[in-house]
């Protein structure tokens, strides 16, 4: 039996790739992190309009998250607008916001990097 088809072979490759997915997997959620943190803070210092503009549509988001909790779970709405919601505040939830669409772009980069590269069959 050749050495490639051993239980100990395929289990030490197991490892690998659980260790090589685990690595691969904080290494890019430090960047989408960095990149968010930069995309904010080069928002806020060089487009300070567009930066308002931004705060405006994300208040409007919290403003519509929070009417869905309320319609939601109604019993639960004072303890979620003294915790949750109370720590909340549009320039947090467009950071937040910031952060998904980077994260999606930067993942999007990578796929189509790895598929151009033929790495993806």
């Amino acid at each position: 039996m050749p050495q490639e088809n051993s239980l100990s072979y395929s289990v030490i490759g197991g490892l690998g790739a659980f260790l090589w997915a685990l690595v691969s997997s904080l290494a890019l959620l430090v960047v989408e992190l960095m990149a968010a943190l930069f995309t904010y803070f080069y928002l806020a210092i060089f487009e300070r309009e567009w930066f308002g503009w931004l705060i405006g549509h994300s208040r409007e988001v919290l403003n519509f998250c929070i009417g869905q909790i309320e319609s939601w779970f109604p019993s639960f709405t004072n303890a979620a607008n003294a915790t949750l919601i109370g720590e909340l505040a549009p320039k947090s939830m467009l950071l937040l916001l910031i952060g998904l669409v980077v994260g999606a772009a930067i993942r999007l980069v990578i796929w189509l990097a790895r598929r151009l590269a033929g790495f993806d069959r």
